[in-house]
């Protein structure tokens, strides 16, 4: 579980910077970094399934 824990942690990170990006940059630019967030947290999340599908095994 400490893969989960990290991966967690990383994704919470990504959404306290997106947060504070908001606040100082445009929409359009939001709207792009958002976007990689998104992709960063689906790639987060593709990892924990895998993870935790092995800890199952």
């Amino acid at each position: 579980m400490n893969e989960i824990n990290f991966y967690n942690a990383l994704s919470s990170d990504l959404n306290a910077l997106l947060n504070q990006t908001k606040n100082i940059v445009s929409n359009e630019e939001f709207v792009y970094v958002n976007q990689k967030v998104s992709r960063i947290q689906y790639l987060i999340q593709i990892q924990m399934q895998g993870i935790m599908n092995r800890e199952r095994r």
